[in-house]
């Protein structure tokens, strides 16, 4: 079994002049990967892993809140659709992770307009991954 995701890193925008971690600036900055690259290399990404024989599992890319330096909130509902498109084509469950960050409050994040997690968050994350997991085992 195959738990995975790409998103968060694909819809950062960079700026080589940038002082933030990882020179995230969705100001000047580029994105890291268009939406239509974004399909070609999920799909090419989806046929190895199903060439690998095993079952697999999109994880939904988590929430972008808002003031997230590198980010647009909205963005990863886009990449999601595409995403969506990807694995119903080709038969793969989905663990919807965008719905339950979506609901989680402010506290179960590692702080304002960071797309990491609190412990409280990493809990329920986990918790979600593992339940999901277990059903299809």
């Amino acid at each position: 079994m195959i738990h995975f995701n790409f998103g968060l890193h694909d819809i950062a925008y960079r700026h080589p002049d940038s002082a933030e971690f990882g020179n995230r600036d969705k100001v000047r900055g580029v994105i890291s990967v268009t939406p239509e690259a974004y399909e070609k290399n999920l799909r090419q990404i989806v046929q190895l892993l199903k060439d690998a024989g095993a079952t697999l599992i999109w994880a939904s890319t988590t929430l972008v809140p808002a003031g997230e330096v590198g980010r647009f909130e909205g963005d990863e509902i886009k990449y999601n659709a595409i995403a969506k498109k990807i694995m119903d084509e080709n038969g793969i469950l989905i663990n919807d992770l965008h719905a339950l960050t979506a609901q989680f409050p402010a506290e179960y994040f590692a702080g304002p307009g960071d797309v990491h997690y609190a412990p409280q968050g990493n809990e329920h994350l986990a918790a979600q991954v593992v339940k999901f997991i277990s059903k299809v085992l």
